[in-house]
């Protein structure tokens, strides 16, 4: 991947935060600059075809004279902590769950280049696998006031079972958490986690059922990812370990054994 010719040298920019890793992304304009790397060119194709799908999220624009991706800039308000007070709602959960489809509808087409080098190496599609957005979290949705119209970072991107996307994104959106800490959320008493779930499976088009039974095995996969990569000095898995990510999915996991048979939809 090259410099493109059309965007001038510029700046660091404004940063950019809410993630694990500050430090790391600029705003330029109406562009978003961030580090690129080995998997930069397979992430930019993805978003190409996202981009003639007609999906709402960042076009990539190439790099810049720092060497950084710049992909255009999704105005709007991401859901940070406290969240939106869309996102407290159900509608909200529901809105989530539709967008998700939307993407794994427009991303059911896409044959990635070959190799395909994702942020943890590379990695071909295996039969009845697509591209998950793979960090389908509040954080990386863009909201305008009460409509979800754009989603960001697909740094994580990678080949998978659709339903682990869902079972990542129910988790976040439920919250299934200690009910702790929900108060940074924005939550002031604990939400009704079922119809929340409820609401995001109805959203996505999946039996509510099927979609919580892949809610562990996601959550333990997740907490692998984390210790195995981050273990490796994996970046970005080595600073979720670094700030403890992984005693919090830990932290997460137990609630989960303890609580979701309670939340059983059926």
């Amino acid at each position: 991947m090259t410099q493109d010719a059309g965007i001038p040298d510029t700046p660091l920019g404004e940063a950019l935060y809410g993630g694990l890793q500050d430090g790391r992304v600029w705003r330029v304009g109406d562009t978003v600059r961030r580090p690129a790397g080995e998997w930069t060119a397979t992430v930019h194709a993805l978003l190409r075809h996202l981009g003639r799908a007609g999906f709402p999220a960042p076009r990539p624009l190439g790099l810049d004279g720092l060497g950084r991706e710049i992909l255009t800039f999704l105005p709007g308000r991401a859901g940070l902590w406290p969240w939106p007070d869309v996102l407290k709602s159900e509608s909200g959960a529901r809105q989530v769950g539709q967008m998700l489809w939307a993407y794994h509808g427009a991303v059911r087409g896409f044959a990635p280049p070959s190799p395909a080098v994702w942020r943890h190496g590379p990695q071909q599609l295996a039969p009845g696998q697509i591209v998950l957005h793979g960090d389908f979290g509040p954080y990386n949705l863009i909201w305008d006031g009460p409509t979800l119209n754009g989603v960001i970072d697909f740094e994580l991107a990678r080949p998978g079972d659709p339903l682990e996307d869902a079972a990542f994104a129910a988790i976040r959106i439920a919250p299934l958490r200690p009910d702790a800490a929900l108060e940074k959320i924005g939550f002031s008493t604990p939400p009704d986690r079922r119809a929340r779930l409820m609401a995001f499976a109805e959203g996505y088009g999946v039996d509510p059922e099927v979609l919580v039974a892949r809610i562990i095995p996601t959550q333990m996969d997740e907490l692998r990812r984390i210790e195995a990569w981050g273990g490796e000095g994996l970046e970005p898995w080595a600073t979720f370990l670094r700030k403890g990510l992984a005693d919090e999915v830990r932290a997460e996991l137990a609630w989960m054994t303890e609580h979701l048979g309670a939340l059983a939809i059926g």
